[in-house]
């Protein structure tokens, strides 16, 4: 057999004819062609198992379980320590407070130069102080804990912010006393929050501060609108977050119609942390890859926005309306479906109600319903359902697509559940209602479980302040609005 000038075997000559000679032939061609691209297909086979394993470990390092939620929360240490802390700040959210406390425990004996994670045994033993504040020995160990914290090696200026936040809770001294100390607290966390606008667990920290200084019982306290506002723009962007559907219910209450939090997992097992180490390896091949699944733990990564913005929608006349519509007006937005069982005919009672106690100043006032159920919720639909409440709510409603997107700037959480053995459904959803200004500004926001009187208090602060009529020349007449029904 003749060898090539690279010294592999030479193709064989081709056959003259017959079918087993041609299939020998295309059996050799075949063999020769993986023969000499056997290193390219090699290599091409390498870099896709390594870039697939990147993408494994970089989703599984972002916790991207549905068990305990997805939270973004990047420290200053090594990347397994990174992920304990996530998992451990995960259960902190659950209230799941001595399982968090465990696994802070076994990150700082493994690394006890990682700042955060004293300051993760410290929160753990703060636990709850809404229903139960620390007992002497939780506060001891806490303020042991940011000692060791203000000591260690692994740290950032914004760690270093979030510990001092923390040792205004657990002071060296016994005094002050706790309530003066959560005040201090939630101001620190306040500044932090301000300091790293990018940093969303900032801002769920201090959201969760505003609520243990806020007023005992008290569900329109400016603290608690406060807090429901920060936690609502987080939760349009982090959904799966594993605390701020739970924590929305000590804003403003309506604990029903929250999202439900997820539920507990078990701990991180030795074997576990093995299978982290082996795909740790492989993602230091892929390391460019694994930076962009990444990113969005780095500073910068997304805008802080309000509440409200341009929309197109269709009235219950069939007529299309924009968010200029209304200006000239104070609005009042609420979104539900007319399927709703309890919360939306609630609320729209509500509505009605504080229509009829404002007087000649609802005037001045455009309630707006928008339905979150476009399949269903048809103008004239909407029109028969509006018509149960007060003729001078304005009922929209428009495509999929159209609400998807109204309801994104008003930061509204919704999804349909449907019913089993059936194509039947209903909707879970958030249940808020949103003051805009004249000009479409957003100034707070009420929930169902505040009474109309309580709405009422809060909308004469804005109603008594003299303001002429400049709406814009595309602004429609409200009153023709509400009032045509169905046709």
């Amino acid at each position: 057999m003749s060898l090539s000038a690279r010294g592999r075997p030479a193709p064989p000559d081709r056959p003259r004819g017959g079918v087993g000679e041609l299939s020998g032939f295309l059996f050799a061609k075949v063999r020769v062609a993986i023969w000499h691209r056997g290193y390219l297909l090699a290599a091409v086979l390498l870099s896709a198992f390594v870039l697939g394993t990147t993408v494994t470990f970089a989703k599984w390092y972002l916790a991207e379980d549905g068990r305990l939620g997805v939270l973004h929360f990047p420290i200053s240490c090594g990347w397994q320590s990174q992920r304990e802390f996530i998992s451990a700040t995960s259960l902190l959210h659950l209230f799941q407070f001595a399982d968090a406390g465990y696994v802070y425990d076994d990150l700082v004996k493994r690394d006890p130069d990682c700042a955060m994670g004293y300051w993760g045994i410290a929160m753990s033993r703060l636990q709850n102080p809404l229903y139960l504040l620390p007992s002497e020995d939780d506060v001891d160990i806490a303020r042991r804990a940011l000692t060791a914290a203000e000591r260690a090696r692994h740290t950032s200026a914004r760690e270093r912010a979030y510990i001092a936040a923390a040792r205004k809770l657990f002071p060296e001294s016994k005094i002050p006393g706790w309530h003066e100390r959560l005040i201090a607290y939630s101001l620190a966390m306040e500044t932090v929050a301000t300091n790293y606008p990018d940093d969303r667990e900032a801002s769920v920290f201090f959201a969760l501060a505003l609520n243990f200084v806020a007023p005992s019982g008290d569900s329109i306290s400016r603290e608690r609108t406060k807090a429901a506002e920060l936690l609502l723009q987080i939760f349009s962007e982090q959904p799966d977050h594993p605390g701020i559907s739970h924590y929305l219910t000590y804003c403003l209450g309506h604990e029903k119609y929250q999202p439900k939090p997820f539920e507990r997992t078990t701990m991180i097992k030795p074997e576990q942390r093995i299978v982290l180490a082996v795909f740790a390896f492989f993602a230091l091949l892929g390391l460019g890859m694994f930076v962009t699944f990444t990113a969005d733990l780095r500073s910068g990564g997304s805008e802080r926005t309000g509440f409200g913005g341009p929309f197109v929608l269709t009235a219950t006349d069939g007529r299309v309306v924009t968010d200029r519509t209304f200006r000239g007006g104070y609005m009042l937005v609420y979104f539900g479906y007319t399927h709703c069982p309890d919360v939306c005919p609630t609320t729209l009672m509500t509505l009605s109600q504080l229509l009829e106690k404002l007087g000649p100043s609802a005037d001045r006032i455009r309630s707006v319903f928008i339905s979150i159920d476009p399949e269903r919720d048809t103008p004239a639909a909407i029109g028969r359902y509006l018509e149960s409440f007060d003729r001078r709510i304005i009922g929209l409603t428009g495509s999929s697509a159209e609400i998807t997107a109204v309801a994104k700037q008003y930061r509204v959480f919704y999804r349909k559940l449907p019913f089993e053995n059936s194509d039947d459904y209903s909707i879970e959803h958030s249940s808020y209602i949103y003051l805009m200004d004249p000009d479409g500004r957003y100034l707070t926001l009420f929930s169902p479980d505040q009474s109309s009187d309580q709405i009422s208090a809060r909308l004469h602060e804005w109603l008594t302040v003299p303001r002429s009529d400049d709406a814009a020349a595309e602004r429609v007449a409200p009153d023709t609005l509400a009032t045509s029904g169905s046709n």
